[in-house]
């Protein structure tokens, strides 16, 4: 599946801001409500997964072209 550039690069800040509400959200409901856990390991996976995408791609982006010249002999 391949997507359009715009929304392919945005992925990463749109994980860890939907991580961020779903925290903020664990704060409107309370922390003791049920399924607030949930709330909880959802804006925490989201947003970890959000920085390791952005970092990745970052890293990928660095990397100097590898340039393989095929030697004929």
């Amino acid at each position: 599946m391949w997507l359009p550039a715009p929304v392919y690069e945005s992925l990463p800040y749109v994980y860890i801001v939907g991580g961020a509400l779903f925290n903020l959200g664990t704060g409107y409901i309370g922390v003791a409500a049920p399924g607030a856990s949930l709330y909880i390991a959802c804006g925490l996976i989201s947003i970890v997964y959000g920085v390791v995408v952005f970092v990745r791609r970052q890293a990928h982006r660095a990397e100097p072209e590898q340039i393989e010249i095929a030697e004929f002999a």
